[in-house]
């Protein structure tokens, strides 16, 4: 069964004796899998915990809730962020036990984040620590972004659409932005053939035609196979 990402954030979510809501997913771009969820507790004080997002079960469609397998002792001992991007790249490459710099020497794993992103100074980004970065790309920095084809501009990316079942994101969903007789396509994320950097705009290009929008499903349709 597919989820639209955007309704999944705006459900209540069960974690231990505590709920909350999701205000992000974090998700590899080359295995289309989520990877993280950054959870706002009801009475966490200090950000969003980062799960990871094996520990979301099957989303609850009737009761349009979301659980999350953990408990309230791992809840506190999560990594916890404001929502600041380089606080969150930091706390990304901190995750394996010790990263090599772009100089040999090894650093504290939040000492990494200094490393992250082209210093004015000039200093090079750690080639790893990109690549960490790489794999947990966030929903919400993705989201809103120009989608183009091979030959057009064709629409703005307003959504994803999520299999719980294989823990895989197999439609992006493109607004083609007409005011009258506009149109939503949902587009397979395996025709995604570069993303952007967000200094560049982080636009979509798809492996795609403009004509192939023709053939394309609503993403309503997906979401709710009666229609169709």
């Amino acid at each position: 069964m597919l989820f639209s990402l955007t309704d999944l954030l705006s459900w209540p979510v069960q974690t231990g004796d505590q709920s909350g809501t999701l205000s992000d997913v974090l998700f590899d771009p080359e295995t289309r899998q989520l990877t993280h969820l950054a959870l706002h507790t009801r009475g966490a004080l200090d950000g969003a915990a980062l799960a990871d997002a094996s520990r979301l079960e099957a989303p609850d469609a009737e009761n349009r809730r979301l659980a999350v397998a953990i408990s309230d002792e791992e809840l506190a001992a999560a990594p916890h962020w404001q929502g600041d991007t380089r606080e969150l790249d930091a706390l990304l490459t901190a995750m394996p036990p010790l990263v090599v710099g772009p100089f040999g020497a090894t650093h504290a794993p939040l000492a990494l984040g200094g490393f992250l992103g082209t210093r004015p100074d000039g200093t090079e980004t750690d080639p790893r620590a990109e690549a960490v970065i790489d794999r947990h790309q966030r929903f919400s920095r993705w989201r809103d972004r120009a989608v183009f084809t091979r030959d057009a501009e064709i629409g703005t990316l307003r959504d994803m659409l999520y299999n719980a079942e294989a823990n895989r994101i197999d439609y992006l969903v493109v607004d083609d932005g007409k005011w009258i007789g506009g149109k939503k396509y949902a587009l397979p994320f395996s025709s995604l053939a570069h993303r952007a950097p967000g200094n560049k705009g982080g636009h979509l290009v798809l492996d795609l035609a403009e004509h192939d929008l023709v053939a394309a499903p609503a993403p309503e349709d997906l979401l709710d196979p009666a229609r169709t």
